[in-house]
């Protein structure tokens, strides 16, 4: 059997990962508009949007103007689009929905609802002996939205793309995290849901990585990938010598 690599921290995504759309909201916000859906059909149908953003191509951010959530490698735009088509949202309505979506954002973030088993995947993590930080791109608010959502504490930093001024999948975001971190890459995993930016950049970095994929219909065959964050802490138990006891410090 082959030896397990070292772990001593887990890095995490926010949006998708940590904390996650406010699937209820949008809803009555569709059933508003004329096209009634629940929460459910529209969580399940997400998995579209990720996939026609990681089809798509962004555009070059002009000085001074906001990171989008997704960052502006692919269309933020196509995500919701996808999703939206996915979930049976007649054409008419889509337009009208992500102009309602994108303000929602702005005015208070989007993003905004703890992700399930969330906070006990810190607390698992934590118990492993594993240190705790977060890469997201942002802009700007990601540490506040953590905070609102109960996750900021055990995390030891959150780097938004906003504040840094680069964002995924550039390895070089994931490569801040490692320097505040102090470690190689090879010791830190990533956690993301989005392949295109989450996993492209962490992968480019050297880092570990696994992907949310809760139907388990996104992922590549072949890829690590969990169904929720909340089976994180036991599947980095069985995949990984997790914790800093014992180890040969990095020279």
């Amino acid at each position: 059997m082959a030896e397990r690599p070292f772990l001593e921290a887990v890095v995490f995504d926010a949006g998708g990962t940590l904390v996650r759309l406010d699937f209820e909201w949008m809803a009555a916000t569709l059933s508003r508009l004329g096209h009634p859906l629940d929460a459910a059909a529209l969580r399940r149908a997400e998995v579209a949007g990720r996939r026609r953003y990681d089809r798509s191509r962004g555009h070059r951010l002009a000085p001074g103007e906001l990171h989008s959530p997704l960052g502006s490698a692919g269309d933020t735009h196509g995500y919701f689009t996808g999703m939206l088509e996915a979930a049976g949202v007649r054409h008419g309505l889509v337009e009208a929905a992500i102009a309602e979506f994108l303000a929602h954002h702005a005015e208070g973030g989007l993003w905004g609802v703890p992700m399930e088993g969330a906070r006990e995947a810190v607390t698992g993590v934590l118990a492993l002996g594993l240190r705790c930080a977060v890469v997201s791109n942002s802009d700007g608010r990601a540490e506040r939205h953590l905070a609102e959502c109960g996750l900021r504490d055990g995390l030891e930093f959150v780097v938004d793309s906003q504040v840094e001024g680069v964002e995924k999948p550039d390895p070089e975001i994931f490569r801040i995290a490692l320097r505040r971190l102090g470690l190689p890459a090879e010791r830190v995993l990533y956690v993301g849901d989005i392949r295109s930016v989450d996993e492209a950049g962490a992968r480019a970095a050297g880092m570990h990585f696994v992907l949310i994929d809760p139907y388990g219909d996104y992922g590549a065959p072949e890829g690590a990938r969990i169904a929720a964050i909340a089976r994180l802490a036991e599947w980095v138990a069985a995949h990984f010598t997790a914790g800093a006891q014992g180890r040969t410090p990095v020279r």
